[in-house]
Formats: C-alpha cells, sequence, structure tokens
C-alpha cells in the first residue's frame, strides 16, 4: 500500500496547484512595465532592419505579458529572420485569437501571412522500424511522441539533432539539415545495436583480490566484520516528508495573509467607494477587481499548501524505521568459533 502513497500524493499535489494557474500567472506591474519597455525597443530595432536583435526583445515582452500584438510582430520577425515555422505558428495562433476577439480584419490578415509561408514550410518525418520495441527518440533534446512517428512535422530551416535509445542497446545519433523551402526530409531510425558484454576485471599481478564472502573467516582471533543487514530502503521519505510539510505550511501562512489582505481591500472599497446598493465608483471597481484578483492567488496558494503539507506528513509517517544496526563479528581461533556483536 505504501508504494502507491507517494505517487498518488504527489499527482493530487499537482493537480491544485495547476488549477489556480491563470491568478498565479497574472503578471505583476513591473512585468508588464518590462514587457512594454522591451516591446518598443523590438519595434523600433524592427523599423531599423535590425531583425535579428529586435526578436529576442519581442520574445521576452511575449513572456512577460502574452498580447496578440506582441505575438503579431514576433511573428513578422520570425518571418525575417527565415524562422518560417515559429512564423507559421505564431501567425496561425494570432488569427485564433482574433477569432475569439471578433477582429475580422486582424485574423483575415493573419490567416493570409499563414497561407504565405505555408509552401515554405520545411518538415521532416521520422520513421521507426516495426521491430524496434521499446524505442525513445528526441528531436533537439526533446521526447518526439510516438504519435509524430510517421507524420511531417514543420521545423524552422537549420541543422537538427536526432538521437534514440532503448533498453540494452546502443544508443544512436544523427545530425540533419533543412534548407530547402518546401522540403520535406524523412529519416529512419535504424535498428539499434545490442550493448556489448561488460569486460570482467583483471587483476595486475601482485595486487591482492579484494575479500569476498568465501574470506569473512581468518586465521587467530581477529573478528571480521560481516554487514547484517542491508541498507533501509526508501531513505528519501522521510527527508522529502518533511519538506513538503515546511513548504505546506508555508503556503498556509502566505495564503491567510493575502486573503486577510484582499478581504481588508474589499471592505474598504464598500465603505469608501461603494454605496449600500453596491454601486461603487471608478476607483471602488478597481479596488475590488484588485480584491478579487488578490483572493484568487490566496485561495491558490492556501489550497496548494494544505495539499502539499497533507501529503508530506503522509510521506514522512509511512517513511521506514532506520534502525542503526551493530555489525557482527566471527571469531575463529585453533579449534573454536565464536559469534560476537549486539543483536
Amino acid at each position: 500500500m505504501r508504494r502507491f502513497l507517494f505517487p498518488l500524493t504527489i499527482a493530487l499535489g499537482l493537480a491544485v496547484v495547476s488549477a489556480p494557474g491563470r491568478a498565479l500567472a497574472q503578471p505583476s506591474p513591473d512585468q508588464r512595465a518590462a514587457a512594454a519597455a522591451l516591446f518598443e525597443a523590438g519595434r523600433k530595432l524592427q523599423t531599423e532592419g535590425k531583425f535579428a536583435e529586435a526578436c529576442p526583445k519581442l520574445e521576452d515582452s511575449q513572456k512577460m505579458d502574452p498580447g496578440m500584438g506582441t505575438l503579431f510582430y514576433l511573428s513578422d520577425c520570425y518571418e525575417k529572420i527565415g524562422r518560417t515555422m515559429s512564423a507559421w505558428v505564431g501567425f496561425r495562433e494570432v488569427a485564433a485569437q482574433a477569432l475569439i476577439a471578433g477582429q475580422g480584419e486582424r485574423e483575415k490578415f493573419a490567416r493570409g501571412r499563414v497561407a504565405t509561408l505555408e509552401p515554405q514550410l520545411m518538415r521532416l518525418k521520422v520513421v521507426i522500424r516495426p521491430e524496434a520495441g521499446q524505442i525513445s527518440v528526441m528531436r533537439d533534446g526533446a521526447v518526439m511522441s510516438p504519435g509524430v512517428f510517421g507524420t511531417p512535422v514543420p521545423l524552422d530551416p537549420g541543422a537538427h539533432v536526432l538521437s534514440a535509445t532503448a533498453p540494452g542497446k546502443e544508443s544512436w545519433e544523427s545530425k540533419i539539415v533543412l534548407k530547402d523551402p518546401g522540403q520535406t526530409l524523412t529519416v529512419e531510425v535504424p535498428t539499434l545495436l545490442d550493448k556489448k558484454p561488460g569486460v570482467a576485471a583483471v587483476t595486475p599481478p601482485g595486487d591482492k583480490p579484494a575479500p569476498g564472502p568465501q574470506s569473512n573467516l581468518t586465521a587467530g582471533n581477529s573478528p571480521v566484520l560481516i554487514p547484517s543487514d542491508a541498507e533501509p530502503k526508501r531513505a528519501w521519505q522521510r527527508p522529502l516528508g518533511i519538506t513538503l510539510t515546511g513548504v505546506g505550511v508555508v503556503g498556509l501562512g502566505v495564503g491567510t495573509v493575502l486573503g486577510v489582505m484582499a478581504k481588508s481591500t474589499f471592505d474598504d472599497a464598500n465603505k469608501s467607494d461603494c454605496d449600500a446598493t453596491g454601486h461603487c465608483n471608478p476607483a471602488g471597481i478597481t479596488q475590488r477587481g484588485s480584491a478579487v484578483a488578490r483572493g484568487n492567488v490566496a485561495t491558490g496558494v492556501f489550497v496548494a499548501g494544505a495539499v502539499l503539507g497533507v501529503g508530506g506528513v503522509v510521506l514522512w509517517i509511512t517513511a521506514p524505521s532506520h534502525r542503526t544496526v551493530a555489525p557482527v563479528g566471527v571469531s575463529v581461533g585453533p579449534g573454536s568459533a565464536s559469534l560476537v556483536g549486539s543483536f
């Protein structure tokens, strides 16, 4: 039963933590300010034709504070430096967002850019032989999903590295280069060779071999120590349980403090900027919105702390005991043998 507790605890924790992800992922005012500055710098470099310098700034701006406009200009920048796949994906996303936002002209323009890039895309098709068995294939350091095998997938032009591994097999690696617009390159992963068996170590002349199980008894009365028990299993469980419990307690505390602050902000808005019927002036509406956002964050932190804390306690109390076992000694003398040690 114990072996199922740890995976179950972690899975439950991840599920709960991901629930308030939108609230926790909201950019702070500092991040928005930095994103705006990066966007302006990137756009200036674009107008100057310095696309290789502009793209990284637009990338960072989009990561800090995602926006449809930033993504549009970033996709345009990608197209200018030849990253056709990245530009194609970006314009497709812009078209989808514009459709949801009801921006028909922007959607139409983005779809036109998608259609222009489509014939220029370079694709890679990875083929796995049926007899390959349990094999893992990576492209540029990322594991490929088995469902992608046999399907031409668009990639940015340039060099890419394919590698494959399997239990008991020698690894395989190959470097491929995409350079022709419209090209589809097919690569078949070869059958991996069996690993060569290890070579037994040879003891150099004059060196004494390390004592094995058969050499535990020696002449004289000096005891020979023999391990009487193996190292306790799951030695990691207790420290991990303690750590998770501590993190959970901190999360509960932070969530409580944020919740109190959100409640205070909401009450202040009701007192000073809202009337008895619940109507608020612009300042009250802004203050209430801030309180709600802070409350969402507080809820997410509190629930995550509770789950991690409970998981930590479960791991802690179910960890195997670390009983120290004294070594056992065998003493052999003329005509006698004895067993010594603590039990």
